[in-house]
């Protein structure tokens, strides 16, 4: 998620707003801190505030965005989960965030925790105009998931997109595969290939350094590139998105053109 909603923000004229089900800060806000000081800097933000405005019913759109950390600016603000690990807190934040944020932002991103909140994902799920479910290239969590005993709670009347995180293309589990013995549509599967430096960048909170620099790599003729591939899929995944959402942005190099 963190990866698409960053590249979606750089590709286009677009505003980007991430936040989670989890009971507590995790992956999200590590992989977009640039130091440890700035998640210190957290705790009088994100849910944190939110939660306090609510309670005095005072939370506005404008609430949501000033409590907001701004990861690209003006195109990608990440809402940090609590630091109190009260797994209740997103159940009830989350109504009022999906009712305001439109305000300000063009998409909003969840990243959805079963195990942390059954209720928020559910909440999440009913009120998403696209569930984008996260799959492996694993036979056995493929037949749990696919399985009618062991379909997870997606509701039938949502939009669904299936994301092949850290794909290795070489596997005889293959993206093709999955479509043709699961009976998945093709336009529904995208793929985040696994990418070691992405890993380390993730790891090292420099996640929108790496995008930056990935994307300048270019793919030539007889010659494969790893950073140019990761860029790619990662932009098909985004399109594949939008084009779901019957979103049309306006590509970034046309608007710095305007």
């Amino acid at each position: 998620m963190a990866v698409v909603a960053a590249t979606i923000a750089l590709d286009h004229h677009i505003r980007v707003l991430m936040t989670h089900t989890h009971s507590e800060q995790g992956v999200l806000e590590h992989v977009f801190s640039q130091t440890g000081a700035a998640a210190q800097a957290r705790t009088s933000g994100g849910m944190d505030a939110i939660e306090r405005l609510v309670q005095c019913g005072l939370l506005t759109p404008e609430g949501i965005r000033d409590h907001a950390e701004s990861i690209l600016k003006d195109r990608l603000e990440l809402l940090s989960g609590s630091m109190h690990s009260e797994k209740q807190t997103a159940r009830l934040l989350l109504p009022h965030i999906f009712r305001d944020y439109r305000r300000f932002y063009d998409l909003l991103f969840v990243d959805v925790s079963q195990e942390d909140d059954p209720e928020a994902a559910a909440f999440v799920m009913e009120q998403a105009d696209l569930i984008v479910v996260n799959v492996s290239q694993n036979q056995v969590s493929l037949n749990s998931y696919f399985g009618a005993s062991g379909q997870a709670p997606v509701p039938e009347h949502k939009h669904v997109l299936y994301c092949l995180g850290a794909y290795e293309r070489s596997s005889r589990m293959n993206k093709e595969r999955l479509i043709k013995q699961y009976g998945v549509k093709k336009s529904a599967v995208g793929i985040v290939p696994y990418n070691t430096g992405f890993m380390d960048a993730q790891n090292e909170r420099r996640t929108v350094q790496f995008l930056l620099k990935a994307r300048e790599a270019r793919a030539r003729f007889l010659e494969f590139s790893e950073e140019a591939y990761f860029t790619a899929s990662v932009r098909r995944l985004g399109k594949l998105i939008l084009q779901t959402l019957e979103i049309s942005p306006v590509p970034e190099l046309e608007a710095a053109n305007d």
